[in-house]
């Protein structure tokens, strides 16, 4: 018997050996060559989403959603203490590297992009997290197509932004007028943060950020602060992380309340004395806490 299994055996490790050649360990992207890194994948809906693909290639998918005007760098601070996953990032369309129609930026454009990405990339079922917009955006996904996701975190998230007008982001963003400057007050007001967050990073995302079309940052205003995703929340299958930094000052304590009563099951973590971009101001943190919650 020993000796009809051991060529079984042989057999067997040579095929995990051979898997274990495709493996790859795809680094992080430095903040100078983050931009020219990235991939894209033509989707069948006429939009051409760009990406960065790092960590380990045989790992469990992961698939990053940045916030509003931000794109994959968002998440280059946080990325390489998740490298044992394979990860997605992201540029929403309209950001970054993808393309940026005239029309459409609601929540349903957003996220059926991403449904379609993932059946682009052949990735059956991923975690999924998302920042501020993109966590709106992971929360439609998570509803609409729950076969889909497998975890989803929400960072500095809402139900419902309250950004239309008389809000601070519609009297600040509607009267913008190309082109931006990347070092103007507002550009330093929206990229505040109350701890300090690496300075080539975060000039970075200015200088993208400013280059973003006027009318994409007025179409995903608009997009958004016509939709309540309070109706939808009880379509969301997938096990939940909420975190939240107490200083921040766009979805504050009563948003996270409505998110609690939205999601009462959900696991809610607060960062204190961290603002809207917490998992920049304290990445390592960030992703522990995101890691634990995944791997539990």
């Amino acid at each position: 018997m020993f000796r009809k299994l051991a060529p079984l055996g042989a057999a067997l490790g040579l095929l995990l050996s051979a898997s274990n050649l495709w493996a790859e360990d795809i680094p992080v992207p430095s903040q100078a060559g983050w931009a020219g890194a990235k991939k894209t994948v033509n989707l069948p809906n006429g939009i051409t989403m760009a990406y960065s693909e790092m960590g380990d290639s045989e790992g469990d998918p992961l698939v990053l959603i940045h916030g509003y005007s931000d794109n994959s760098r968002s998440w280059s601070l946080l990325a390489p203490y998740l490298t044992e996953r394979h990860i997605y990032a992201i540029d929403l369309r309209g950001h970054g590297k993808s393309s940026a129609p005239e029309c459409c930026y609601a929540y349903t454009d957003l996220a059926y992009d991403v449904h379609l990405f993932l059946e682009a990339l052949d990735i059956a079922k991923a975690d999924i997290v998302g920042h501020s917009l993109g966590s709106l955006t992971t929360q439609l996904l998570s509803a609409q197509h729950p076969e889909q996701v497998k975890k989803a975190v929400l960072l500095s998230s809402t139900v419902e932004t309250g950004s239309g007008p008389g809000s601070w982001l519609w009297g600040n963003i509607m009267p913008l007028q190309p082109p931006i400057d990347p070092n103007g007050q507002f550009m330093m007001d929206w990229y505040w943060n109350p701890n300090p967050v690496d300075q080539d990073f975060v000039s970075a995302e200015r200088t993208e950020s400013a280059a973003m079309p006027i009318h994409v940052w007025r179409g995903v205003l608009w997009g958004t602060a016509l939709g309540s995703l309070s109706a939808f929340t009880g379509l969301v299958e997938a096990p939940m992380l909420i975190v939240w930094g107490d200083q921040d000052q766009l979805f504050d304590a009563a948003h996270q309340e409505n998110l609690k009563q939205a999601y009462p099951n959900a696991r809610f973590e607060t960062f204190e004395g961290a603002g809207h971009n917490m998992f920049w101001e304290m990445p390592e943190q960030a992703a522990a806490t995101i890691s634990d919650f995944l791997d539990g």
